[in-house]
């Protein structure tokens, strides 16, 4: 749903006598009528066919001022907080788990599945259906072949939010036998885990992995750990290192640190670097002592790049802090490749604001 839109419908809402939600759509356009949406009284008792809900109506994550507090604060903790964790099909899952003990059920033991099955198409008949039968052919239907794995996966899953690309990382690992066979294994599945287990399956069941799923983690801290595996596995490559084996016996994300600076080191001692001097004016590096050179500033393997097609790397300083911001043209435009600020970590978002605004300046320039 558009920011200003939800900004504008969050102020102009109404609560009526019964605790319902109104939301006056036909004052934006005449020709819209306005959304009426159960309390959660109403929801629990009312027998009239589930209502099509906007899919990105997330009225459970908007501000909550007086009005919209009381029709949320009718709402079971654990309920609000467990429909909360999707993006879509909020109110879809909320009104399911109010009329269907089944469904609340589900949406206690596997969220994700609980989800999966409200935001798949069909009736209400049919999905009613799907939740009377076994949970097995629940999962047959979306297409997952280890059944009992999946279920118990998905059961296992604790994550903070189940965003667009998590979803992403559940369905790779449950239409992947291998993967599931791993996964069940932990007693419980969070985002650093579950992302490893998606792009890293190699590392499915290491002791990294083990010790990732016992760790209280944010997306960024996924992203981050990302980022340094995608690098230690590229540069373990280019020395010719067993990377699964070595990076796998690592502990913590401080030892798989550890263990990139020693390859960087490693690599280092091979190549020759400039004196690359940086300003806070971009500057695009031409030779491989300067992708050597800001390498060594940045703990980043650059010089991979360097001489690839169509790939260009330009650098400047963010206060002290060294920029590398690698970008590919394709069709007339550049696109980002990879940016790292600093010791090789992954850009702020005052950084990404003014590589943003650099880039549209860049593409500019080579129309």
């Amino acid at each position: 749903m558009d920011a200003r839109l939800r900004t504008w419908l969050n102020r102009h809402l109404i609560e009526d006598d019964i605790g319902r939600i109104l939301l006056p759509y036909s004052r934006l356009d005449p020709r819209r009528h306005d959304l009426i949406i159960p309390s959660w009284d109403e929801m629990l008792t009312d027998q009239q066919p589930i209502p099509n809900y906007p899919p990105k109506l997330q009225l459970l994550d908007w501000s909550q001022h007086s009005r919209l507090q009381h029709w949320l604060q009718a709402i079971p903790n654990w309920i609000r907080e467990s429909v909360a964790l999707f993006d879509t099909h909020q109110l879809r899952l909320l009104h399911y788990a109010a009329r269907y003990p089944q469904l609340l059920e589900l949406l206690d033991q596997a969220p994700v599945l609980a989800w999966k099955l409200v935001a798949m198409p069909g009736s209400e008949a049919e999905r009613v259906a799907l939740l009377h039968g076994k949970r097995a052919d629940l999962m047959s239907l979306f297409g997952v072949s280890a059944q009992q794995d999946g279920v118990k996966f998905l059961r296992r899953l604790r994550l903070r939010q189940v965003s667009p690309p998590i979803l992403a990382q559940i369905d790779t690992c449950l239409l992947d036998s291998q993967r599931l066979a791993g996964l069940v294994q932990l007693p419980r599945v969070n985002s650093m885990a579950l992302a490893l287990a998606a792009r890293f399956p190699a590392l499915i069941g290491s002791r990294l992995h083990r010790t990732l799923a016992q760790l209280p983690c944010r997306p960024m801290q996924c992203q981050a750990m990302i980022a340094l595996l995608d690098d230690a596995y590229r540069l373990a490559a280019g020395l010719g290192v067993s990377s699964a084996e070595a990076i796998g016996d690592c502990r913590y994300l401080t030892d798989v640190e550890s263990l990139y600076r020693t390859w960087l080191h490693q690599s280092w001692s091979l190549l020759n670097a400039s004196e690359l001097l940086l300003t806070a004016e971009p500057q695009r590096l031409q030779y491989l002592a300067d992708y050597v050179a800001l390498s060594r500033m940045q703990y980043q393997a650059w010089w991979y790049d360097f001489e690839q097609p169509s790939r260009q790397l330009w650098a400047w300083l963010d206060g002290d802090e060294p920029v590398g911001v690698l970008v590919e043209q394709s069709d007339s435009c550049y696109r980002i490749v990879k940016m790292r600020q600093g010791a090789n970590q992954l850009p702020s978002a005052n950084v990404i604001a003014q590589v943003e605004i650099w880039l549209v300046g860049l593409n500019h320039q080579d129309l």
